[in-house]
């Protein structure tokens, strides 16, 4: 009879405790999968304001000059263009609600203003040329190098419509003239089998006392073909009013690619004659020593 009793007490315990639990009225899932979590957490974004500007920019150029140079002044132009974004809503796959945005530019605010240069005396060379730009970009106009013949110290002289005082502080070389070395006369003796390339120096006076190089490549031109190479030459002079080039084909140093051309046919592929490829280099301190390109020269015939 006791142990019937402390059963019945036992059971009735158990029932207490788990009275609360109904396992027949199942879990609702969507309350766990709506529940907000941080890993999949969406932030709205705040609607946004970006700006760009577009850029004006212009190209001053000067030459030699004894004095103070002072340029014209020239008119710029900045507009700002605005980009808005608008965050919009639409349903998730789950319910949520996934923002998006919508974004479009429009005009804001622009600017415009004078630009103006002063550089103060200095001394080039006949042949040189310096060129700086000018750019307005939003509220902002600054100054550019473009070529230059000085390390210059620059000072921007008032806020609107500025003007850019640039000050030389040391000569830097610039490029040679192109213009400088020009063809003289190119021409070829059957009986010598040489050919003679004659070129003037413009500013021999100026290069006095340095060198110049000069490197000529024989070409052959060739009907309805590619023109080939016969080969290369160097030469090195002291600085004159003209220079004189005398070599045959036995004096080139060749090329490494094989330009040999007698397989093909004669009448299909007939020489019209024989040119140079030609440039030079000042070697010195007036200017830099880069190549300048001068094409190729007339050509003339060895037959």
């Amino acid at each position: 009879m006791k142990k019937m009793l402390v059963l019945s007490l036992v059971f009735s315990l158990a029932a207490a405790v788990y009275a609360d639990v109904n396992f027949d009225q199942g879990v609702n899932t969507s309350e766990i999968i709506n529940a907000p979590h941080n890993d999949y957490y969406i932030p709205t974004p705040v609607p946004g304001r970006f700006g760009r500007y577009t850029r004006d920019c212009a190209r001053f150029t000067f030459g030699p000059s004894d004095n103070d140079i002072m340029s014209e002044k020239v008119w710029l132009r900045s507009q700002e263009y605005v980009q808005e974004c608008h965050t919009y809503y639409v349903p998730g796959p789950n319910g949520q609600q996934i923002p998006h945005q919508n974004c479009y530019e429009r005009p804001g605010m622009s600017w415009n203003q004078q630009a103006q240069i002063n550089i103060k005396a200095r001394k080039l060379w006949p042949w040189e040329r310096e060129t700086f730009e000018v750019c307005l970009e939003g509220p902002w106009m600054d100054i550019y190098k473009y070529e230059a013949a000085y390390k210059y110290t620059t000072r921007k002289i008032g806020n609107y419509d500025p003007m850019f005082e640039l000050t030389p502080q040391y000569k830097v070389a610039m490029n040679p003239d192109l213009a400088g070395l020009e063809i003289g006369t190119f021409s070829y003796d059957k009986n010598t089998k040489k050919y003679t390339f004659k070129v003037n120096d413009k500013w021999a006076k100026e290069y006095a006392g340095e060198k110049v190089y000069i490197k000529v490549e024989l070409k052959k031109s060739i009907s309805n073909w590619f023109d080939s190479s016969k080969g290369e030459k160097e030469f090195t002079f002291d600085v004159a009013d003209s220079y004189e080039m005398v070599f045959g084909e036995e004096d080139l140093v060749k090329p490494q690619a094989n330009s040999d051309d007698t397989y093909r046919n004669e009448k299909l592929f007939d020489t019209k004659g024989m040119y140079l490829k030609w440039g030079f280099k000042r070697l010195g301190k007036i200017s830099t020593d880069k190549y300048m390109d001068k094409g190729d020269t007339q050509v003339i015939q060895t037959k």
